[in-house]
C-alpha cells in the first residue's frame, strides 16, 4: 500500500510540474511592457517605432487551428524589447502564438 501512495505521489507531481511549465514563464513575468504599445500591425517603444509584424499565418497545431504572427525588429537598439513585445502580444491577443525576430546579428 505504501508503494502505491509513492507513485501516486510522484504522478501528482509530475501533473503538477506539466501544469505549471504550461502557465506564463517566470520570465515573461518578470518583463516589463511599460512604455511598448500595439497599434495595428506595428510595437512601438514610447511613440518610436520598433518592430513591425511581417507575417501572420493560421496553421493546424496538436489538433486545433492558431494564428501565428512575426515581428521583426527595425532597429538593433530595440532586441532588449524582444520579450516584452511578446508579453504585450499575449495580453492583446492571447490565441496567438508570437515570434520575434532580433535585428542584431549575434546571437545573445
Amino acid at each position: 500500500m505504501q508503494h502505491l501512495s509513492r507513485i501516486l505521489a510522484s504522478l501528482f507531481l509530475l501533473w503538477v510540474s506539466i501544469g505549471l511549465q504550461a502557465c506564463t514563464p517566470a520570465v515573461l513575468r518578470r518583463t516589463s511592457i511599460e512604455g511598448l504599445s500595439y497599434k495595428g500591425t506595428d510595437i512601438y517603444y514610447q511613440n518610436e517605432l520598433c518592430a513591425r509584424m511581417t507575417a501572420l499565418e493560421i496553421a493546424y497545431d496538436h489538433g486545433k487551428i492558431v494564428r501565428e504572427c512575426t515581428f521583426v525588429i527595425v532597429d538593433q537598439k530595440f532586441d532588449a524589447y524582444a520579450l516584452g513585445i511578446i508579453k504585450l502580444m499575449r495580453e492583446k491577443k492571447p490565441e496567438w502564438e508570437v515570434e520575434v525576430e532580433l535585428k542584431s546579428p549575434e546571437i545573445q
